[in-house]
């Protein structure tokens, strides 16, 4: 009981020690800008400009690349009803990616908009994150493994491509609570395309009938 004042007391001056550091570099970044001549402010907006421009034609490129992958492969379909699907392999790594997203929705829900707690996964829970990366690593390895019969190598890129396409769509969602429930609509409205392709999937392994047979 003698020790939680002091940790949240710790923790207090942390973030004391933070926001001035914050305001510091707020406070050299406005010294800077006073010093440049006119020119120099101009082409500094102008490159803050394209930055932004730039984030978001790359991330609007990986999502429409993942709509793309989706569409092409049939993912979600190919993954539910495919005979090849390594079944052990796969409800493991579901098993991780469920973990994963219980622990997202409760750090960014929860957490934060309910009990209104800023960033809970370095004040309140600091060891969620280490913890959610050794799962979701494993589970990368586990969906490899259970897709292999599916695709082989072209499971690689689909995680890659299907990975990069959800967390750039951020890039275009409004940020707090709102954000962070579209992300959820999102993730779990995927599995839900598959009754909009019209096709079976154009990229996976056809299975041996005899395999279609049992």
């Amino acid at each position: 009981m003698a020790r939680k004042p002091q940790t949240y007391g710790k923790l207090s001056q942390d973030d004391g020690l933070k926001r001035r550091k914050q305001k510091a570099d707020s406070d050299s970044e406005e010294v800077d800008e006073s010093q440049l001549s006119e020119r120099e402010r101009a082409k500094k907006k102008w490159v803050k400009r394209l930055n932004w421009l730039w984030r978001k034609m790359t991330a609007a490129f990986w999502v429409s690349a993942a709509c793309g992958l989706i569409w092409y492969t049939n993912f979600f379909r190919v993954m539910w009803e495919s005979p090849l699907v390594n079944r052990t392999y796969f409800y493991l790594a579901l098993a991780c990616l469920t973990f994963n997203m219980t622990m997202l929705a409760y750090l960014a829900i929860w957490c934060t908009s309910v009990l209104k707690i800023d960033e809970p996964w370095e004040t309140k829970h600091p060891k969620a994150i280490p913890v959610m990366a050794i799962v979701g690593f494993s589970s990368v390895w586990l969906f490899f493994f259970a897709f292999w019969p599916v695709w082989g190598l072209l499971t690689l890129v689909i995680q890659f491509v299907l990975f990069l396409g959800f967390v750039s769509a951020g890039h275009f969602l409004p940020s707090g609570t709102l954000g962070a429930i579209l992300m959820f609509v999102i993730f779990f409205g995927a599995f839900f395309t598959s009754e909009l392709i019209p096709h079976e999937g154009l990229a996976h392994y056809t299975p041996r009938p005899s395999m279609v047979g049992e």
